[in-house]
């Protein structure tokens, strides 16, 4: 049996030669992997991994063999018999195991989750988290406080082929990569291999395609809702706010934007591919009717918006701009995503979403993806703001 309050119950193993391994420092757990990061309370950085290569493989697929996995790195790595405590490292490796409803597993979490992270959904949901004992910092962990922790498997993201190989001989547990590179927001397939692989791999099967189930029919519902509006009913719309390495302001964007895609919204800055800063003249010729603001950055951009040269923007002139929650906060929140996606619609085409009410969306979508009944919305709206019209200031 298990303890996760730090410790184990009578039934603890005995010491073993790994526990005792004399491990020192940090490994660099994301290699040579690029981050994004969303803005925290003390002005540090929450990282959002993006693309760090396939590994040395060059590879993402995935399998499960008897007593093997072929991780995303194309590592091929042994499995103990029995899987019952893991630590997940790296950003939206718990989330995903929370998703298969296999945070009983977890016997350690990264420091973040005791910290900023609780602002994350699937701490929101599963307040004991912030319980486990602390493996290391973001983004990786250290391996003598993984040691401690006494995980059967460690299951990671972003992590190169070398820095999985290096951790896993250093602690001397099996480490497995869940996925190597980032996933689209727009296309959730990815999400829901990186979703089978893992309940393979921890016998949670029948939970992933639950979870997959519902954000493939929220996804469904979002498109037949919208797919037939005239191109002359469609209303131009921008997004604001997306982080990157530290807080953003008003010209930083993204094209594909996934709500903005799930519900055909014409985005301004189709221009551009992925993430991009643009230009304060590029944003005033776009002139976009409705503005979306990412809840993580909205004071920044609030203020920015408040400043004479964007006064006479249409959404600013008519008070169109919208706060959103955040769809990336150490790694992809697919429940954010959707949850976005039905406040966008209920924005720009109200009539099509006339029997929405976007609040008890989100909180039926947490329900579901994390087994919850606990107010996930209520708590993320206090800290990031909610859906809702921004003011500007005079």
């Amino acid at each position: 049996m298990t303890s996760h309050d730090g410790g184990r119950t009578g039934t603890e193993r005995e010491p073993t030669r790994r526990r005792l391994l004399q491990v020192v420092g940090t490994v660099g757990m994301l290699g040579t992997a690029g981050c994004l990061g969303e803005t925290l309370p003390d002005g540090s950085t929450a990282a959002t991994a993006e693309p760090a290569g396939t590994g040395s493989s060059g590879t993402t697929t995935r399998r499960v063999d008897d007593g093997t996995v072929t991780d995303a790195t194309g590592r091929t790595v042994a499995l103990p018999g029995s899987i019952e405590d893991v630590v997940a490292v790296g950003p939206g490796a718990l989330n995903l195991v929370a998703y298969l409803d296999a945070v009983d597993m977890v016997v350690g979490v990264e420091e973040n989750e005791h910290s900023w992270g609780k602002n994350i959904p699937y701490n929101v949901a599963n307040p004991d988290l912030r319980d486990r004992r602390i493996v290391g910092p973001h983004k990786g962990g250290d391996p003598e406080l993984i040691v401690d922790a006494d995980p059967d498997l460690v299951v990671a993201t972003y992590f190169t082929a070398g820095a999985a190989k290096d951790l896993q001989n250093k602690i001397d547990r099996p480490v497995i990569v869940v996925k190597a590179q980032s996933r689209p927001l727009h296309r959730l397939r990815k999400a829901y291999g990186d979703l089978r692989f893992l309940a393979k791999v921890l016998g949670k099967e029948d939970r992933a395609e639950t979870v997959i189930d519902r954000l493939a029919s929220e996804r469904t519902a979002l498109n037949e809702r919208t797919a037939d509006i005239p191109d002359e009913e469609r209303r131009d719309a921008y997004f604001a706010g997306r982080s990157d390495s530290g807080g953003a302001g008003a010209t930083s964007t993204q094209h594909p934007f996934a709500p903005f895609a799930f519900v055909d919204a014409d985005n301004v800055a189709d221009a551009i591919s992925g993430h991009a800063t643009v230009n304060e003249e590029k944003l005033l010729t776009w002139d976009p009717a409705v503005i979306f603001v990412s809840g993580s950055n909205l004071d920044r951009v609030r203020e920015a918006f408040s400043a004479g040269q964007y006064s006479n923007l249409t959404a600013v002139e008519e008070g169109n701009l919208y706060a959103l929650l955040p769809t990336r906060f150490y790694g992809n929140l697919y429940g954010n995503v959707l949850a976005d996606a039905y406040y966008v619609g209920k924005v720009l085409y109200p009539e099509r979403f006339s029997d929405v009410d976007p609040i008890a969306r989100a909180d039926e979508l947490y329900g579901t993806l994390f087994r919850t009944d606990v107010d996930v919305y209520d708590e993320l709206a206090e800290r990031f703001g909610g859906f809702g019209r921004v003011q500007l200031g005079a």
